[in-house]
């Protein structure tokens, strides 16, 4: 009978050097010594924030937390802290660290954790800025409202290895920041696009929203059917125009289709978001 793996719900961070393999080439010592110094001050703030840490591999750092506000807590003041270093060393190689946060249920395998939760939390640190931070939706649902810091929303991303999209959102940490041993005021400064929604509210946006996007590609992909059939047409038989027969109907069940979506928009990549920030002020404005 196989043995039933452990499993668990943590928060899960994880944080590298952007840039390392660059660093590495052009100062191989100097950047080793940076990325030792770094690494103490990331463990420190791991153990402060009652955080564990997991693995250390090349320049990458894991680590898990039972709080997910305390996880969001050390990275803040991990970015702090190295800003701190780097700009009282300005002797040493600058270091840029890149966190990512997601919360998860994980395998338990000794001391290190496996899973889809891990996957999620590195994939969101290749997303974020140098010395910044991104989140993931999961996280953000359990931590807004308890950070004077603003949240950005990035949209719903796709990700290697991850079938389904990611919401991923980015840390304000230019805004005022709380002192990271002490409990955030009840009172955030969110950004506009984020204020005064629950999580209830936000999820029903986004549906609203990816109804709207899958529209649209089902119009392209109905368009495109059609200037098929059309071409079909014209090089097979151009005195009698068939390909109008199948295409009613198609651009029929489209046009009922746009009656029960319907919305504005265009095709770029970013209309999502451009929509759900829409969509979030329309329904602030009936709130007021």
């Amino acid at each position: 009978m196989p043995t039933q793996l452990e499993r668990k719900l943590t928060t899960i961070l994880c944080a590298d050097v952007a840039g390392y393999s660059r660093l590495m080439e052009q100062d191989e010592v100097g950047t080793l010594q940076s990325l030792k110094k770094a690494r103490e001050i990331i463990i420190e703030e791991i153990e402060t924030h009652a955080g564990r840490l997991i693995n250390m591999v090349g320049d990458a750092v894991i680590a898990d937390f039972a709080s997910v506000v305390n996880a969001v807590h050390c990275s803040v003041a991990v970015q702090n802290k190295l800003q701190e270093h780097r700009q009282r060393q300005t002797n040493e190689v600058p270091l840029s660290f890149r966190i990512g946060l997601n919360l998860g249920d994980v395998i338990i395998e000794g001391d290190d954790i496996f899973g889809d939760g891990v996957n999620i939390a590195a994939r969101l640190e290749s997303l974020a800025p140098q010395n910044g931070v991104c989140i993931s939706g999961t996280v953000y649902d359990h931590v807004k409202g308890k950070f004077p810091m603003g949240f950005n929303f990035l949209g719903e991303k796709k990700v290697k290895n991850i079938e389904e999209a990611i919401s991923v959102y980015s840390l304000e940490l230019n805004s005022p920041q709380q002192d990271a041993g002490r409990e955030a005021p009840a009172t955030p400064t969110f950004s506009d696009n984020e204020m005064d929604f629950t999580a209830g509210e936000e999820i029903q946006l986004r549906k609203q929203v990816k109804r709207q996007a899958n529209f649209y590609r089902r119009a392209m992909m109905t368009g495109s059917v059609i200037l098929f059939l059309f071409l079909i047409n014209i090089l097979s038989s151009p005195g009698y125009l068939w390909f109008i027969w199948p295409a009613l109907p198609m651009l029929l069940i489209l046009a009922l289709d746009a009656m029960r979506v319907f919305g504005k928009g265009h095709f770029a990549s970013d209309w999502e978001d451009r929509k759900l920030s829409e969509l979030k002020n329309r329904k602030r404005r009936h709130k007021q």
